[in-house]
């Protein structure tokens, strides 16, 4: 009697210690049909990524083509018809003819500016190849081919930065050189694009910016040697500050006060190289202090980087990634996986936390980076392009406007299937024999 009594109580133990973990939730089946948070509670970012072409180009712009009220994606000889809200083919058209060299597309800018003033927006664009800085003419009617219209003689170009350098509420464009040319900034706002030259071949390099260094509410000019702080721009007044050596930076080198002091530092990447660094700024404006903190090591070739609030916290994430054979091969980690990644940035300690978009896919960053809600969910999308293609980024923090036929008319699985003699057709058995 004392056995089976204790064997009694034992068993009412543990089925209270069952129904205690139960209570718990611990042992509950929870189904969600939402996503919910990442570790940590983080909020969640998921992209879905569309490989629009494989063409070589590797700059990127937008401009509604079409009329429709969608953005479509140009690039290089190209532009993609923007399906619209409810999804599906990124339709190819083209509208200009772009010089090739062996594996490249003489493309490493693209920027989307009026430049004649006649309510149609054109496109300038310049590359590494062949000389000059040129405008395409929009001929306001599609089907026919863009007109080109020379700027400026610009050698070496591999890429630039748009911003509104001389304060006048207009896109200007800044150029740099591989061949440490001279910088050259034009101003559209006139009748025809004004062309000015800032510093010479010692301050100019492989990367710019245009950030307000000083905090005197003036577009100042960032190379990869030093500032030029904007005294006047329109009558070519610079002060030159030689206050760093950053190496072959990307496009651009971004201006931020990423620890919240009050005092603008600098995000770049290592174009050409591993590496991707914050220059914080301390000391005082006779004196400044710039120290340098590592971000990111783990891949190469961070040619192209944005500022961009991907997940409406009101909060910019930093946006780049691995530009694939920037110099056909020769580059350090040229045969590593093609990346793209998000960094939240936390002011209070001034550090950053990756979340990958995608991972050794075909989509990487080339030279440029495009984001915009270009679906019109509400949510903002990515969208690059690169020697493995124009890629589509679409964000899935709103994702309820595709239907589900469309999704699946997009699956990537293999539709030529099965392979000849891989197999018959059988019947699925529902239980055992």
């Amino acid at each position: 009697m004392r056995i089976s009594a204790l064997v009694l109580v034992l068993f009412f133990l543990m089925g209270a210690g069952v129904a205690s973990a139960q209570s718990r939730g611990t042992a509950r089946e929870v189904l969600k049909s939402t996503p919910g948070n990442g570790p940590g509670g983080s909020p969640r970012t998921a992209f879905l990524t569309h490989r629009l072409g494989t063409d070589h180009a590797e700059a990127i712009t937008t401009l509604d083509m079409n009329g429709d009220g969608f953005d479509d994606l140009l690039s290089g000889a190209y532009w993609y018809e923007n399906p619209g809200a409810h999804g599906g083919e990124w339709k190819r058209h083209q509208y200009r003819t772009v010089g090739i060299h062996e594996e490249f597309v003489n493309d490493c800018a693209e920027w989307t500016i009026d430049v004649n003033h006649d309510g149609a927006p054109d496109v300038v664009t310049t590359g590494w190849i062949t000389n000059g800085l040129w405008w395409y003419e929009n001929p306001k009617k599609t089907g026919v081919m863009w007109q080109k219209h020379l700027i400026a003689d610009s050698y070496d170009t591999e890429g630039g930065v748009m911003a509104d350098i001389n304060g006048d509420g207009k896109p200007d464009v800044a150029v740099a050189h591989y061949n440490h040319s001279g910088i050259l900034w034009v101003d559209f706002s006139g009748a025809q694009p004004k062309v000015h030259h800032v510093g010479g071949k010692e301050q100019d390099g492989h990367g710019i910016g245009v950030a307000d260094i000083d905090g005197d509410g003036k577009a100042d000019i960032l190379t990869p040697y030093g500032w030029f702080q904007n005294v006047d721009a329109d009558h070519d007044k610079w002060v030159w500050h030689g206050d760093w050596k950053l190496g072959e930076t990307g496009f651009p080198i971004i201006g931020y006060d990423v620890n919240n002091d009050g005092k603008l530092d600098l995000i770049y990447g290592q174009g050409h190289s591993y590496g991707l660094y914050w220059l914080e700024q301390a000391g005082t404006s006779a004196h400044r202090i710039w120290t340098r903190h590592t971000i990111d090591e783990s891949f190469s070739q961070s040619h192209a980087l944005k500022l961009v609030d991907l997940d409406g916290d009101g909060e910019p994430e930093l946006v780049t990634g691995k530009r694939y054979r920037g110099h056909s091969g020769g580059d350090a980690g040229s045969y590593d996986p093609a990346v793209i990644y998000a960094y939240r940035i936390d002011r209070k300690t001034g550090t950053f936390t990756r979340t990958a978009i995608s991972v050794n896919g075909t989509a990487g960053i080339g030279t440029q980076v495009i984001a915009e809600d270009l679906d019109h969910d509400g949510d903002t999308d990515l969208a690059t392009a690169g020697k493995m293609g124009v890629h589509f980024i679409e964000n899935l923090k709103i994702n309820k406007n595709v239907p589900k036929a469309t999704r699946e008319a997009q699956r990537p699985i293999e539709r030529n299937w099965p392979f000849p003699g891989e197999g018959p057709e059988v019947e699925q058995e529902n239980g055992p024999r």
